[in-house]
C-alpha cells in the first residue's frame, strides 16, 4: 500500500474565524457606539444646544469611519471594484475628518455656550444657503451677514418663514465663536 492521504470530499475550506471575529467585534462596537451617541444627542441634551450637535457629529464621523473600515476589508475581484472601494475608503475618510473637525470646533464653545458668550452679528443678510431638498420645504442651512456665514441649519428655519419675517429686513445673529452654529435669530434694529 502506498501512503497517499485521502483527499476531504467537501474540498478545503478555509473560514478564517479567529481574523475575522475582531472585525466584526469591532464593527458592532462602533455602531452600536454611533447609535448611541445619536440617541444621547437627540433626547438626552435637547435643551443644550453645543452638546446635542456635538454627540451627532461625533455619531456621524463614527458612522462615516466604519463604512471605511467595512470597505478596507472588501474584497476587490474585477475592475469596477477596484475603482469604487478606494473611492468609498477616501469619501468616507474625508467626510468623517469632516464631522470630527465640526465634533472638535463644539467641544471648544461649550464654555462659551454655558456662560452665554456670543458673537453677534447684525445686518441686512447678504446671501442665504438652502439645504435644497427636492421634496418637501426648503429650509435654509446658513446666512451670510457682512462676510460671515452662520450655520442656522439646526434652528429649522424654512423659507417660507424667512420671506414673512426676516425678508430684507436686519437680522441679529448671535453665534458660537468657533463653530459658527447660530444660538437665537431676531430682528435687528
Amino acid at each position: 500500500m502506498s501512503n497517499k492521504k485521502k483527499k476531504r470530499i467537501t474540498g478545503s475550506r478555509s473560514f478564517k474565524t479567529p481574523s475575522t471575529f475582531p472585525l466584526i467585534l469591532l464593527l458592532v462596537i462602533l455602531l452600536f457606539s454611533a447609535f448611541s451617541l445619536l440617541f444621547l444627542s437627540s433626547t438626552a441634551f435637547q435643551d443644550h444646544l453645543v452638546l446635542s450637535e456635538l454627540f451627532m457629529f461625533l455619531s456621524m464621523s463614527l458612522l462615516s469611519l466604519l463604512m471605511g473600515i467595512v470597505a478596507c476589508y472588501s474584497r476587490m475581484k474585477n475592475i469596477l471594484e477596484r475603482i469604487l472601494i478606494p473611492l468609498v475608503i477616501f469619501g468616507s475618510s474625508a467626510v468623517s475628518i469632516a464631522f470630527a473637525h465640526t465634533t472638535f470646533q463644539l467641544y471648544e464653545d461649550i464654555d462659551d455656550y454655558e456662560a452665554r458668550n456670543f458673537n453677534v452679528v447684525e445686518g441686512i443678510p447678504s446671501s442665504l444657503t438652502y439645504d435644497s431638498s427636492k421634496n418637501g420645504i426648503d429650509y435654509i442651512s446658513s446666512i451670510t451677514i457682512h462676510h460671515k456665514k452662520v450655520k442656522v441649519s439646526h434652528l429649522n428655519i424654512t423659507a417660507k418663514h424667512y420671506k414673512v419675517y426676516f425678508k430684507e429686513k436686519s437680522i441679529r445673529l448671535n453665534y458660537l465663536t468657533h463653530s459658527k452654529f447660530a444660538v437665537t435669530i431676531g430682528k435687528g434694529d
